[in-house]
C-alpha cells in the first residue's frame, strides 16, 4: 500500500523542468512590473527633500565648490545615490549639497 495522498485527475508533469521555468519566468516578470508600477520610473527613483532652511548647492562636494543656487525648506529634488565628502550629487549637472541637509522623500529608493 503506498502513503502517497493523490488527486484524481491532477497530472504533475506540467510542475517539472521547462514548464515550471515558463511558469516562474512570468510570476517573476510579473513582481518586476508591479515593482516598477509602485516606483513611477525606476531610472530615477531617488528623490530628496530639503531639512535645512536654505541650502547652498555647490558645483563639487565641499566648501571648494562654488554655490550656484540655494534650495528652500520642504524643496524636493531629484538626487543620485552618490555622496562624496559629505555631500550628496544632485542631478542635472555639477550640482552638490550637503547630505545631512537632505533626507530621502518618502517612498524614494535612494
Amino acid at each position: 500500500m503506498s502513503n502517497r495522498f493523490t488527486i484524481p485527475g491532477l497530472n504533475r508533469s506540467w510542475l517539472t523542468g521547462w514548464p515550471l521555468v515558463g511558469i516562474l519566468g512570468v510570476g517573476l516578470a510579473l513582481v518586476a512590473l508591479l515593482y516598477g508600477g509602485a516606483t513611477d520610473n525606476l531610472d530615477n527613483a531617488c528623490t530628496m527633500t530639503v531639512q535645512a532652511d536654505r541650502v547652498p548647492v555647490r558645483s563639487a562636494p565641499g566648501t571648494a565648490g562654488a554655490p550656484t543656487e540655494t534650495l528652500q525648506r520642504g524643496t524636493e529634488v531629484a538626487a543620485a545615490p552618490v555622496v562624496d565628502s559629505g555631500y550628496r550629487k544632485l542631478t542635472g549637472g555639477d550640482r552638490w549639497v550637503p547630505a545631512n541637509s537632505v533626507a530621502a522623500t518618502a517612498g524614494s529608493v535612494c
